[in-house]
């Protein structure tokens, strides 16, 4: 975007409104593609190498318990 200084690991593919694209290659086995869409605060398509104004850092998972 132009105008817009992010650091280089605040990019699309590590915000938490990223979904990432799959494509199936054959019998349930998927491979993940270098494109999604943001979903805030509307549909967006992006490439994950992408910056966006509205990046937020992923939200760690807490430990499972068994």
């Amino acid at each position: 975007m132009t105008g817009w200084q992010a650091l280089p690991e605040e990019r699309c593919g590590s915000c938490k409104y990223f979904r990432k694209h799959y494509i199936c290659l054959y019998q349930g086995h998927y491979s993940a593609t270098n494109y999604g869409h943001c979903v805030h605060p509307r549909l967006k398509k992006r490439r994950a190498e992408e910056h966006c104004p509205h990046w937020c850092p992923k939200q760690e998972e807490a430990p499972r318990d068994s």
